[in-house]
């Protein structure tokens, strides 16, 4: 009860607050020691990684990988108005990038120059273009899955208002409607009846919407994505990372399974593993986690794709009888290895780092 009214008043905050550019500055603070180094050299590196600045310091993770590691690094600040040319002036042998979500045009900045990177500039990029195109965005996402004729749940997208309405008529409720953007159930509303479903699109067609973590000049509007509800469905997230896979089952609380903070552990269904695998091999993903919904009919549909989420505290993301570690797939017997350890060190960029250097070797 108490930690539900805390976010009940975080998010009154949050989004009737102009706050947006002050948890920004506190969150750089939070990591100042660590980014406050933006070139390092170790005399024993075969490698020197390139890594891209996030606005709010999120990159931190990476920095402090490095450190780990003895690799060097050199930070590169996309922000800058002369990000080619210090980029052309560093001699890196990878990019990895993280990019801003946190506002709409800091996420299409960091899409537009990653395509202009792709198409003209020869640089390994990590995790790759559309690993990071798809983040953020749940209309690129369903049209993706769409087209590639992956397993989703069964949705909607409108850019007419009047083809909505005629659609709320005939649909069957409830029905769910989900922001664009946002993590953790923050822009995701169920729908019961026809009025809460014109209600809800003419705001966002009008006026316009936000999620309470948004900047207060950050609102979607001209598209509507609906998707069937469906009740009872079990979510597991699936992390890959290279050739190593994690996972664990988002338990609901309340109507959501997302942003519950709610973990459980154990072996993950070989189904959602075998699909998880067979999509990231097809379309070279190899830095993404893939939350599979497990439906009572026995369906494994994919509800998200995302190469960043939230991770506390280096959690460990893969627990199998007590025991933390990663899986790998074994090409001779077929089958599902489990090796123990602790391989989630500083939001697994330890591992993803020593996986992309294995990817440039190879």
């Amino acid at each position: 009860m108490k930690d539900k009214f805390i976010l009940s008043l975080k998010k009154f905050i949050y989004y009737h607050f102009n706050i947006f550019n002050y948890r920004g500055r506190k969150a750089i603070e939070s990591v100042s020691d660590i980014t406050k180094q933006e070139e390092k050299y170790f005399e024993n590196s075969k490698y020197t990684i390139g890594i891209v600045k996030e606005k709010w310091h999120l990159h931190s993770s990476y920095i402090k990988a490095c450190e780990d590691l003895n690799i060097s690094y050199i930070v590169i600040d996309f922000f800058s108005k002369d990000w080619f040319e210090n980029l052309k002036s560093k001699k890196i042998d990878l990019l990895i990038v993280r990019p801003s979500v946190q506002y709409t045009p800091w996420k299409d900045m960091f899409d537009n120059r990653l395509k202009l990177l792709k198409d003209n500039y020869d640089i390994p990029v990590f995790p790759n273009f559309s690993e990071l195109w798809i983040w953020e965005s749940k209309l690129r996402t369903l049209d993706w899955l769409k087209i590639n004729q992956q397993p989703h749940p069964k949705s909607y997208i409108f850019y007419d208002l009047e083809e909505l309405f005629g659609f709320a008529i005939k649909c069957n409720y409830p029905i769910v409607y989900k922001a664009s953007s946002g993590s953790g159930a923050s822009g995701v509303k169920i729908l019961n009846n026809v009025s809460q479903l014109r209600q809800t699109a003419k705001k966002v067609f009008n006026s316009g919407v936000r999620s309470y973590r948004k900047h207060k000049l950050d609102k979607e509007h001209g598209s509507v994505i609906l998707q069937d509800y469906l009740s009872d469905v079990k979510e597991w997230r699936i992390i890959r990372i290279g050739n190593y896979y994690f996972g664990f089952e988002k338990l609901k609380s309340g109507e959501f399974h997302s942003g519950s903070q709610n973990f459980g552990y154990g072996m993950p269904p070989l189904k959602c593993l075998d699909l998880v695998k067979e999509v990231t091999d097809k379309y070279d993903f190899k830095y993404v986690d893939i939350d599979v919904f497990i439906t009572n009919k026995g369906e494994y549909l994919i509800n998200e794709i995302q190469p960043y989420f939230g991770q506390k505290d280096d959690r460990e993301l893969l627990n199998i009888s007590g025991e933390s570690g990663r899986l790998s797939y074994n090409d001779v017997t077929k089958s599902w290895d489990f090796e123990k350890g602790e391989f989630c060190r500083n939001n697994l960029c330890n591992l993803r780092i020593l996986e992309m250097i294995k990817t440039i070797t190879n």
